[in-house]
C-alpha cells in the first residue's frame, strides 16, 4: 500500500513509519518540522516538507492517510489558542477534503484530552472538532474515517 504519514518527523509518526515500512508498504511523510526532526527521519520512506495546506501540490494516489500532524501541548494552546485551533482544524479538514475527492480511507490522531473535559483548553477542542469532522465526512460523504485516541 502506498500510505501517508502526516506529522511523520514526529515521535508518534516516526514510529508509525518504521512499523509500516517493516512491513513493505511505500510510505510517504509529510511534515512541516515545526516540531518534527530531520533526525527521526527513517531509510525507505519519502519525506515531504511541506504544509498540510499544500496537500494538493503533493501526488494524491494514496491508499490510506495516517493524520498525525497537529499543533500539540495543552499549554501552548492556552497561550496562543488562534494558533492552535485554525491550525488543527483546518489542517484536518484539508486532509478531508483531499481524502474525500481522491476517496482515500483517513485514520485520525484524537486525543485524551478530550476526557478532560472540551473546554480544559483550546487544544483539547481543536482535537475533539477534528473528530468531529472526520464524523461528518464520514456520515455526508461516505468516507471512511477511523478516530485513535492516543494517551500519555
Amino acid at each position: 500500500m502506498k500510505i501517508l504519514v502526516t506529522g511523520g518527523a514526529g515521535f508518534i509518526g516516526t514510529n508509525l513509519i518504521k512499523k509500516l515500512i517493516k512491513k513493505g508498504h511505500n510510505v510517504h511523510s509529510l511534515d512541516n518540522y515545526e516540531t518534527g526532526l530531520k533526525s527521526n527521519e527513517q531509510m525507505g520512506c519519502a519525506y515531504h516538507r511541506n504544509d498540510i495546506t499544500n496537500i494538493n501540490t503533493m501526488d494524491r494516489d494514496f491508499d490510506l492517510i495516517f493524520h498525525l500532524a497537529a499543533l500539540a501541548r495543552i499549554q501552548p494552546s492556552i497561550k496562543n489558542p488562534k494558533e492552535t485551533i485554525v491550525n488543527n482544524f483546518n489542517s484536518t479538514l484539508n486532509i478531508l477534503e483531499c481524502a474525500r475527492k481522491y476517496e482515500i480511507p483517513v485514520i485520525y490522531a484524537g486525543s485524551s484530552s478530550k476526557h478532560h473535559g472540551l473546554y480544559g483548553s483550546p487544544y483539547a477542542w481543536s482535537k475533539y472538532g477534528g473528530e468531529e469532522l472526520c464524523k461528518l465526512y464520514s456520515e455526508v460523504y461516505g468516507l471512511n474515517t477511523t478516530i485513535c485516541r492516543f494517551y500519555n
